[in-house]
């Protein structure tokens, strides 16, 4: 076994020469256009959520002004007609009873 160890040592390549390392090809800056891209994306996010706030509060308080008006007559309409149950009920129940317990 000490002969066949000793033949593949001789057969392993060595490393004889020192080959400097190449830098690589050049690298955008880190604080470059990224970063500017980015700080720009920042300050448009800022100013579309204060804008669309606004907008959309605008935009909801209408509809919901509109939807206002067609409803509430039937809501006044449905109100007037269960006040009035009540009432007719109420007198009915009323007139039902005997005198000396009203």
């Amino acid at each position: 076994m000490p002969a066949l160890s000793k033949k593949i040592m001789r057969s392993l390549p060595t490393l004889t020469e020192v080959v400097p390392v190449q830098a690589p090809a050049a690298l955008p800056s880190a604080g470059g256009p990224a970063l500017d891209e980015e700080a720009l994306t920042q300050r448009v996010l800022q100013r579309l959520e204060l804008t669309l706030d606004e907008q959309v509060r605008q935009v909801v308080t209408a509809v919901l002004d509109e939807q206002m008006k067609e409803l509430a007559p039937r809501i006044r309409q449905r109100v007037d007609a269960a006040v009035r149950k009540a009432v007719t009920q109420a007198v009915a129940g009323e007139l039902k009873l005997p005198p000396s317990l009203r």
